[in-house]
């Protein structure tokens, strides 16, 4: 089987976060002796292996033209810039060609303002991405998912039952072939220790580029938290400012700081044998991959009731799902002072993640992708 799959961003050095889910599969199709190519739509050609991945980035006339060597095509986060570097002509090239196709629907790729989108600004900027966001994409998508349901050997998958049941109520329609598969976690990866030691020390890595993935709750939780806990935010991005504007003024210099760097995503077990509990706070999330991991390597992981995110931590099981920051943080406070209950709770979280290894998913994923063709 000859795969090709088409997204938008792909791991390079440096540049670690860009789409890993998306290598994840990768790595576990080559595995399974699936001839696996990357094409990312470019301004330039360039030819580079990540991790034993061949990645192409090309523009987007010279990527259509071999589209037809594969067996099938699958889209992740794809967008639908009608530029050279875009994937809009892919698209199109896709519903004339009636290739056959999957795609896995993230949330960000078919989410309209401003339900979950939290990063809209008064700028030329901000108003273009709007337009491009409600007209363009949503049309453009709409009018995709709607053809290849009705004509293409096709396969819609998303990460989470409440994705898929939004993406249909966004388009107004339910599809035959639209299954929920979770992205697989690597629990071999991430198999930490538990050490109660690391009860106060907390971390949170999240880009610091768009206000959704609650970067100041995780900040307004400490000013309800005792001396002792801690906060280490790892990540980059231009809100960083603002966040160490908010630490200044609730004076959490002493117990918050923001370490502007990125992890390597093998360097994530070695990070979070650090620390004890993991902050996941998030204004949306289809899943919430780091979440996972996190709990993977037996965080005391806390987050917010919102979107998914039921879906994959549960409140006292596998870690605190709670929105009001006074009640959390007494739970908290409660939870840490008993090693015998807290160990209980990560465990179950590592239990959770072992159910969505990423070996089990990429095994259910690699099946439902054969049965297309």
């Amino acid at each position: 089987m000859k795969l090709a799959i088409i997204t938008s961003r792909y791991p390079k050095e440096n540049q670690p976060y860009n789409h890993m889910f998306v290598h994840v599969r990768a790595l576990y199709f080559r595995s399974q002796g699936i001839d696996v190519t990357i094409f990312v739509p470019a301004k330039e050609k360039s030819v580079y292996n990540y991790q034993g991945i061949d990645v192409v980035e090309d523009v987007s006339s010279n990527i259509i033209s071999v589209l037809g060597k594969y067996d099938l095509l699958y889209l992740h986060l794809l967008n639908q810039y009608p530029l050279k570097n875009g994937g809009f002509s892919i698209y199109n090239a896709i519903l004339k060609n009636k290739y056959p196709v999957a795609i896995y629907i993230h949330g960000t790729d078919v989410l309209v303002y401003p339900e979950y989108l939290d990063d809209f600004k008064w700028t030329v900027k901000g108003i273009v991405k709007y337009l491009y966001i409600n007209t363009w994409n949503h049309f453009m998508m709409n009018r995709f998912l709607k053809q290849i349901s009705s004509s293409h050997k096709y396969l819609i998958m998303t990460p989470s039952k409440w994705m898929k049941n939004h993406t249909e109520k966004i388009f107004k329609r339910t599809f035959d072939k639209f299954y929920f598969v979770p992205n697989g976690i690597d629990t071999e990866l991430f198999d930490v220790p538990f050490n109660f030691d690391n009860r106060y020390k907390i971390v949170t890595v999240r880009p610091l580029s768009d206000p959704k993935y609650g970067v100041d709750m995780s900040i307004e939780l400490m000013r309800f938290l005792p001396k002792q806990f801690t906060l280490d935010i790892y990540g980059k991005g231009e809100l960083k400012a603002q966040y160490n504007d908010l630490i200044k003024k609730y004076k959490l210099e002493n117990r918050v700081r923001i370490i502007d760097d990125f992890i390597e995503r093998n360097d994530l077990p070695s990070l979070f044998s650090n620390y004890g509990i993991f902050s996941a706070f998030t204004l949306f999330d289809s899943q919430g991959v780091i979440m996972c991991e996190a709990m993977a390597s037996r965080l005391l992981t806390i987050s917010n009731d919102n979107s998914a995110i039921s879906e994959f931590i549960k409140d006292d099981i596998g870690g605190l799902v709670e929105s009001d920051y006074i009640l959390l943080a007494q739970r908290i406070i409660s939870l840490t002072k008993d090693e015998t209950a807290m160990s209980e709770v990560v465990a179950c979280g590592r239990g959770l993640m072992e159910d969505i290894n990423w070996m089990k998913q990429g095994e259910k994923e690699l099946l439902l992708l054969k049965d297309i063709i």
